[in-house]
């Protein structure tokens, strides 16, 4: 993972975008919001017309079931990261350059890796809500746990 953040407000949009960034793929579930929840927040809603308005490409990528959002971003439902296969179509679809892709999400097996697959600059920010997650994920999380420290050691 390229970067650590505690949430996604955390993160300098600006220095990635001058830095060549064009397109921001966001996880949804304990990312974005809290896991099988469909609201999206106020906040989120302004942080994604603030990166429309610089010219940001937007998606939500989860591997969760398909959810009607209240907000007009594409999304790919049913992902099965870390593979990337249907990312790797829509990227080319739309013409995006993989360099370009920054990928946030909350979990390190899932999101990071996959962000990794696809060659993309990777963010990784804490879970909103560890409490209530799918089991598989509580069973990663505790590899992830592991992994983490063992990155810090070797800091």
């Amino acid at each position: 993972m390229d970067e650590m953040h505690k949430t996604i407000f955390d993160i300098n949009y600006d220095q990635l975008i001058k830095n060549g960034k064009q397109c921001f793929i966001y996880d949804f579930d304990n990312t974005l919001n809290r896991w099988r929840e469909s609201h999206v927040d106020q906040p989120i809603i302004e942080l994604f017309k603030k990166l429309n308005s610089k010219g940001v490409k937007i998606l939500i990528v989860s591997n969760g079931h398909p959810r009607k959002l209240e907000i007009d971003v594409e999304c790919i439902w049913l992902a099965r990261k870390p593979f990337a296969f249907k990312v790797r179509k829509w990227l080319k679809n739309n013409n995006i350059d993989p360099k370009t892709v920054v990928v946030i999400g909350d979990q390190l097996f899932t999101d990071v890796l996959f962000g990794k697959f696809i060659k993309a600059y990777t963010i990784k920010v804490e879970p909103l809500d560890k409490k209530h997650e799918f089991w598989g994920t509580k069973i990663l999380r505790f590899f992830e746990k592991l992994v983490l420290k063992m990155l810090k050691a070797m800091v």
